[in-house]
């Protein structure tokens, strides 16, 4: 078997504006990954407490509190879990625990971008 190195010119995509905007809508409405039943865990494999998980998220530490207990949140403050969490290097899949990404990152976008930004618990 041969090793070969693939030419970046051959992998570019020539996508026009239309494609562009369509692939960024899909990106910015992927559902998360992200479940409270992987708050706990993720932050046991960051010996973090609740008040760190707070402070790296903006999520207040009693929406974490009920999170963990079983409650749902609203999509924003999960989000910004989420990514706070990813930005830590872990990565998240329904049904299965967190997992640290070693190189590769999870997908949740930055929710300070998000209109309802101010509606974080």
């Amino acid at each position: 078997m041969t090793s070969r190195i693939l030419d970046p010119q051959q992998l570019r995509l020539n996508l026009d504006e239309d494609q562009l905007e369509a692939i960024a809508w899909l990106m910015d409405h992927l559902p998360l990954s992200f479940r409270n039943v992987h708050c706990l865990p993720a932050r046991e494999l960051l010996s973090w407490s609740i008040d760190d998980l707070s402070s790296a998220s903006g999520v207040t530490s009693q929406a974490i509190q009920r999170l963990e207990s079983g409650f749902q949140l609203k999509e924003v403050s999960l989000q910004a879990l989420a990514f706070a969490l990813e930005a830590e290097g872990l990565v998240f899949f329904p049904g299965h625990p967190p997992l640290r990404g070693m190189n590769c990152r999870g997908s949740t976008k930055d929710p300070r971008s998000r209109r309802d930004y101010h509606l974080l618990e």
